[in-house]
């Protein structure tokens, strides 16, 4: 076979396989719990990320809202996947890689993908990876002041870094559709911004990571540290804290005062502008047992105050009707003498 005959097969092969990947992406949905999600994140990201990049609200919003809420909405389904597996500390990368190939795939043919966007989306596989793996050694050690897991700081720490590649997917898309140069300072200084969110979203939901045995650095703390998670865990957002600091000074003074805007924003609500830290819990499997013995028993209790209100219910709709029926009867013979209430009441007049 002639070698340009053979080049043009291999061609076809490739280009074939890759139209096979946009089908299967195109028709790829995603759960409306995946949408609900994605919806506040892609709104923080809009109000946070757009004005760095000097783009308004919410009109280039508009021009870019099918990619990117697509983007993040196939994230959060994979995600909703990945945890279905961790949940009962399964390993199983296939799901997640299709996805991921899938988004890598659409961009590349909408001509977005560059070097460092595919690199996030691998940044994307390997967390879930990690999280797989983590969670499922947390799950076989419930007990961290006993027998704690098999884990290693520097894997904990990879996770973490790693947990937030959707905003920095997010990030670098925008650049791409806005056909704007990478700013690195910006980049650099948003990953770190977005470790320590993640921190304090870890802190406020940990109690739920651990029913769900998701992965979680306070959770992963105890395993490494025990009683000393949270001290460790402080020395660990001071050292974020002070890299932190000296990005955001580095960068333009409308990027510091947007960054501040939006930090007094965020820091409204109670207690959200300090860290706090919840009660370490150092037997996780008593914890979900005794939780969902709650909730089961909560369960019943409102299921059977469900049925005496029926109950309770039926009872007066069956006393009123009696009533009803009984009045009829009381009234039935003034009608007949010429009562002018209801249609018998005029027939009987005339007659």
């Amino acid at each position: 076979m002639p070698f340009d005959e053979q080049n043009s097969k291999s061609l076809f092969v490739l280009n074939s396989t890759r139209r096979n990947h946009m089908k299967q992406a195109a028709q790829r949905t995603v759960s409306f719990k995946a949408l609900q999600r994605a919806r506040p994140t892609i709104e923080d990201f809009a109000k946070s990320y757009f004005p760095y990049l000097g783009l308004r609200l919410p009109d280039d919003f508009l021009t870019y809202l099918d990619v990117l809420v697509w983007v993040e909405a196939t994230i959060y389904q994979l995600d909703e996947d990945n945890e279905s597996l961790t949940e009962c500390g399964r390993l199983d990368q296939a799901l997640v890689a299709e996805g991921i190939q899938g988004i890598t795939e659409v961009l590349r043919q909408q001509g977005l993908l560059d070097e460092q966007l595919q690199r996030e989306l691998k940044q994307g596989l390997r967390y879930w990876s990690l999280e797989q793996d983590i969670c499922r050694r947390l799950l076989a050690a419930p007990r961290a002041l006993q027998a704690p897991a098999a884990l290693t700081a520097e894997e904990v720490l990879e996770c973490h870094a790693a947990k937030s590649f959707d905003y920095r997917v997010l990030c670098l898309l925008l650049f791409r559709l806005a056909r704007l140069p990478h700013d690195e300072a910006l980049l650099s200084f948003l990953r770190l911004d977005e470790m320590l969110v993640d921190i304090s979203d870890d802190l406020v939901d940990y109690e739920d990571d651990v029913l769900a045995n998701s992965f979680n650095i306070f959770r992963c703390y105890i395993q490494l540290y025990g009683k000393e998670a949270e001290l460790k865990l402080v020395e660990r957002i001071s050292s974020l804290e002070g890299q932190h600091g000296r990005l955001l000074a580095g960068l333009s003074e409308g990027a510091r005062e947007h960054y501040w805007r939006r930090h007094r924003e965020a820091s409204e609500g109670q207690g959200s502008d300090r860290w706090v830290f919840p009660p370490p819990i150092y037997d996780e499997a008593a914890y979900r047992v005794r939780v969902r013995s709650e909730e089961a028993a909560a369960a019943a209790a409102t299921g059977a105050a469900g049925e005496a209100a029926a109950a309770v219910t039926a009872a007066a709709l069956g006393a009123t009707e009696a009533v009803g029926a009984s009045t009829t009867e009381a009234e039935a013979p003034a009608t007949a003498e010429g009562s002018t209430g209801g249609a018998s009441g005029p027939v009987a007049a005339e007659s």
